[in-house]
């Protein structure tokens, strides 16, 4: 069966973000849909079990901390990310990206914003700083 089209799931590289990512993969993929992860360098140790067709590692850093150099380090960094995830979407054209909370997910959810519809999920009940950044820009928002 050839796939409906490609979509994006974009989540951090530890399992709280990446095991319901994989979930909707399981879904999307009986449905007759490809499915592409972007994710940070951490999640290559589940790049076996992740059921989606490839696995795309995108820079990304967290800008947190007092030394202003490592605010600005992290920021080259996810300037990095967000020029490397619209490479691989201006490639991959998909139908929909879908992020899972995390820093890791910011540069794919913000690349994604001008080339296609976004979706955010929050599996979290209280709101963290990248669920905030994302609100701006994801056009629907889910939460569990």
């Amino acid at each position: 069966m050839q796939a409906k089209g490609s979509i994006a799931l974009s989540a951090g590289g530890t399992g709280g973000h990446l095991f319901p990512a994989e979930a909707l993969a399981h879904e999307l993929i009986a449905r007759g849909w490809d499915v592409q992860l972007l994710t940070d360098r951490r999640a290559t140790k589940f790049a076996d079990r992740f059921p989606g067709s490839k696995m795309h590692v995108v820079a990304s850093a967290t800008p947190s901390g007092k030394n202003p150099l490592k605010l600005v380090s992290a920021g080259f960094t996810i300037w990095k990310g967000l020029r490397q995830a619209r490479s691989i979407f201006l490639d991959m054209k998909p139908k929909v990206v879908v992020g899972f909370g995390g820093y890791p997910t910011i540069p794919p959810l913000i690349s994604a914003g001008a080339l296609c519809p976004t979706i955010n999920h929050e599996q979290r009940a209280r709101r963290r700083l990248p669920v905030v950044f994302w609100k701006l820009k994801a056009n629907c928002r889910a939460r569990s």
